[in-house]
């Protein structure tokens, strides 16, 4: 008994040291007194002014699908009328040089006055005596007046012009050029209004995901201040989780504001009326598949990209171009026509006198003939400018070389996207699968006290990444997709026929 003692004693005094340094490290593993926690309300104020202003933006939008997008922009964007008016100056430009094989009609008045009057008189003396005494006078006059215009008619056609069928074939060419440009014009135009409504959509779908995460992270605020309050979790829980809370807050407000600058590209791209807006149809998905193969996309896009085919058409009118010059060397040949008519009445004799003259003359004139015109030499002016033209030629010769290789490089990247945006999907798919079983499953724990408030803002946080990701695998999709028609020169559904419908609108 005397040796144990000691041994017990020891053992008694260290548990009366050890419970009370133990209480003070774990407090939130004993029962303690309720304690009143201030609660934050501005995390409901400013949902509920996000809210307000996500029903005032719904309340002047319209709704549509991609269709229509595409839709109103072809037939309300200002930038196909603006191409179209250059197709329609460069058509009037070749009407009127082939209108210069007409032959030309020049109708000429007389050169002085209609009327005219005239007189003068003559005087004749005899003398009888030496008083030099006039024995008679005569005076007589004389008016000519033209009645009638004297009109003079010119008619010259130039028959034989080297000059001319180089200068139609330069402007046919300039035609087709801007033909060529105003098709890219409406591609781009498509493409555009695809891009922005994908934008839009993915937006939209991110505001939806992160609605939902914010009502779960708010049910997990009202819980981790309630075990607080019961004496369960410590203070630094409860700020931790309204951390993350404002954290979600602030991404939220920052995708509406991206959310309004994606409707406001949208109606510019359709061409709406000012500050109207437009909301997408539908949640975000994919707009299906592309069918041909990489190296058959690349020989489409050869062969048919617009911008190839117009930088070849302009380097094809310059060289027209550079034959007019040459060929104004060369003599040209026309026939020529030209008559006149005049009417004239005459008036003369003594006044007074019965002896009046009166004469009315009627003359006409004509000629017919064939010249020509020669500009033997001009000191080498127009060979230069020829040269000029000839290398303004070889300039978009090397344009369109370039320009292919920019084709390849275009359709080679949007078809990497392609591929890449397809294995990216089914990864970002898993991603946002497992992120909102893993944030549900730790919720669940973290109400019957197996999981602490790290691990659920955590949990939250891998959610909201997921979301986004997944948001964006579709809309890279959707994007490489579209890409992938505008960069081989290949019309969507139903576009060309609404293209066609925007032409006739515009003739």
């Amino acid at each position: 008994m005397t040796r144990r003692f000691p041994l017990l004693l020891t053992f008694a005094i260290f548990l009366s040291v050890a419970a009370p340094l133990n209480a003070s490290i774990t407090p939130k593993h004993i029962t303690r007194k309720s304690v009143y926690l201030e609660p934050n309300t501005t995390a409901v104020d400013l949902q509920r002014q996000l809210d307000r202003l996500k029903q005032a933006l719904l309340s002047r939008s319209v709704s549509i699908n991609l269709q229509q997008a595409v839709e109103q922009s072809l037939a309300n964007n200002p930038t196909l009328a603006e191409q179209y008016s250059q197709i329609q100056n460069e058509q009037w430009n070749l009407i009127a040089v082939r209108r210069s094989w007409y032959p030309q009609l020049l109708v000429t008045g007389p050169t002085g006055n209609i009327m005219s009057y005239q007189s003068g008189s003559n005087k004749a003396s005899a003398y009888t005596s030496k008083i030099l005494e006039p024995k008679s006078r005569k005076l007589d006059f004389k008016n000519t007046i033209n009645t009638a215009p004297n009109p003079m008619i010119n008619l010259n056609w130039t028959f034989f012009d080297p000059k001319r069928g180089p200068s139609i074939n330069a402007s046919s060419e300039n035609l087709r050029a801007q033909q060529l440009l105003f098709d890219v014009a409406a591609r781009d135009l498509v493409l555009e209004t695809q891009l922005a409504y994908f934008a839009l959509q993915e937006k939209q779908e991110l505001i939806k995901n992160y609605e939902q995460i914010l009502n779960s992270i708010t049910k997990a605020v009202n819980q981790t201040e309630a075990l607080f309050i019961a004496g369960n979790l410590s203070i630094t829980d409860v700020e931790q989780i309204r951390t993350q809370q404002f954290q979600q807050l602030t991404l939220l407000i920052e995708t509406y504001r991206q959310l309004v600058s994606a409707a406001a590209k949208l109606s510019e791209a359709m061409a709406l009326p000012v500050g109207s807006l437009v909301t997408t149809q539908g949640n975000l998905a994919l707009i299906g598949k592309w069918s041909l193969s990489e190296a058959e996309t690349l020989q489409r896009a050869e062969q048919f990209r617009e911008e190839i085919q117009a930088s070849l058409a302009t380097a094809s009118s310059f060289g027209w171009q550079a034959t007019v010059l040459s060929n104004s060397y060369w003599p040209s040949f026309s026939t020529y026509a030209n008559g006149s008519f005049s009417h004239t009445d005459i008036a003369e004799g003594i006044p007074g006198s019965e002896r009046i003259k009166n004469t009315q003359l009627d003359q006409w004139s004509g000629a017919v003939g064939i010249g020509f015109s020669w500009s033997i030499f001009d000191g080498g002016i127009k060979a230069a400018e020829a040269q000029a033209k000839q290398a303004q030629k070889n300039q978009f010769t090397d344009k369109a070389a370039r320009q292919r290789l920019s084709v390849a490089r275009e359709v080679v990247s949007a078809y990497a996207n392609y591929q890449g945006s397809e294995l990216g999907l089914v990864s970002a798919k898993q991603q946002i699968q497992s992120a909102q079983k893993a944030s549900e499953a730790v919720s669940e724990r973290f109400k019957v006290g197996y999981s602490d408030i790290t691990a659920v803002v955590q949990t939250y946080r891998q959610y909201q990444q997921a979301a986004a990701a997944f948001s964006s695998a579709i809309r890279e999709f959707n994007n490489s997709v579209v890409s992938l028609y505008r960069y081989s020169a290949s019309w969507p559904d139903g576009a060309l026929p609404l293209l066609q419908k925007r032409v006739q609108n515009l003739k």
